[in-house]
């Protein structure tokens, strides 16, 4: 029998981190239904060195694929390419897994054959050390088939599937030939949406598999990153813009992917005109995006029209993105 779950683990210098990671996984329960794929990214530290010691120690478990340097997007792609589990998911190098729920996990995968599975994680902060878990919600259906109207139609619902919680078939990731941007971060989103789109059916299930290192002030989604990243961020966007316009999905499948897409230009207003300190620039990139909507994805700009003049508004009342957590409650 086959392995049931590739995890793909994407590591850019990492040392620091990858030795408990890959500890995580190395159990004798799983070496029948696990591969993690330790993606070497280039790294210039003793990542590489780490990883081959997993190898050697258990090759049933553990393979390294080293490649050039090419950003998370192209390392995922690389684990998609590589992977031969039933299921297929991402969990970075800096992070890990809770050993005794991944046990669990791959025997309830024997049992199923739904196209993705979504389960719980837990963020870690590597200051204080506090956690916080992401429970599904008990309105959630758990450990039963779904349908994809079901489930991604619902943003209460829609809103609990991320890559820290995602399994996917391998099978539907390679046949439909799924493939990330590359040199750029923020493609986590993009991996989301593609690979839900594909999905017919679904399965919850009430457990934390993955532990999530938050607190890094280098971390892609703090504010100042996304400023600083904002091109990165432009190129994914337009990216899923054109996905949804080649797929052509209609009915409640278009209609999900559709709020997906709208989701991220949300964000992109708010890098602009939130999150940047220097105002004019910010202002100067959202009528640009603004325009080549207008120009490219006219529907889109209509629907996403409010939220631009609301991020303009909070833009001219000198509303960043501090005041802006306090305002929401998160500060």
């Amino acid at each position: 029998m086959g392995k049931l779950l590739s995890i793909a683990v994407p590591c850019y210098n990492v040392e620091k981190y990858l030795r408990k990671g890959l500890e995580s996984y190395f159990d004798e329960r799983l070496k029948d239904n696990l591969e993690v794929l330790i993606v070497n990214d280039g790294s210039s530290d003793s990542t590489e060195k780490i990883a081959r010691e997993y190898v050697e120690k258990c090759p049933e478990i553990f393979r390294l694929i080293n490649k050039e340097n090419g950003g998370h997007g192209s390392a995922v792609n690389a684990g998609i390419e590589n992977a031969v589990g039933k299921y297929f998911r991402v969990i970075d190098g800096d992070d890990w897994v809770h050993t005794e729920n991944l046990v669990i996990f791959l025997e309830k995968l024997r049992e199923i054959d739904t196209d993705m599975v979504i389960d719980e994680k837990r963020e870690v902060h590597m200051v204080t050390g506090k956690t916080k878990l992401f429970p599904i919600p008990s309105y959630v259906p758990v450990d039963q088939s779904c349908s994809f109207e079901e489930i991604c139609t619902r943003e209460d619902i829609g809103s609990y599937i991320m890559i820290h919680t995602l399994s996917v078939k391998t099978e539907l990731l390679k046949n439909n030939k799924i493939k990330l941007q590359e040199h750029v971060f923020y493609v986590d989103y993009e991996f989301i949406v593609k690979a839900t789109c594909l999905c017919q059916t679904a399965i919850f299930f009430a457990l934390e598999i993955y532990q999530y290192l938050v607190g890094n002030v280098n971390q892609s989604v703090s504010s100042q990153n996304y400023v600083k990243r904002y091109g990165h961020h432009d190129i994914v966007t337009k990216e899923l813009l054109r996905y949804e316009k080649e797929q052509g999905f209609t009915g409640k499948r278009g209609e999900y992917l559709e709020r997906k897409v709208n989701l991220i230009i949300h964000t992109q207003y708010n890098i602009s005109l939130i999150f940047n300190k220097d105002r004019r620039a910010g202002r100067k990139q959202a009528e640009e995006f603004r325009k080549f909507l207008k120009e490219n994805y006219p529907d889109h700009e209509r629907k996403t029209r409010k939220r631009y003049y609301e991020a303009l508004i909070l833009h001219f009342l000198g509303v960043d993105s501090e005041k802006l957590d306090k305002i929401m409650g998160r500060g």
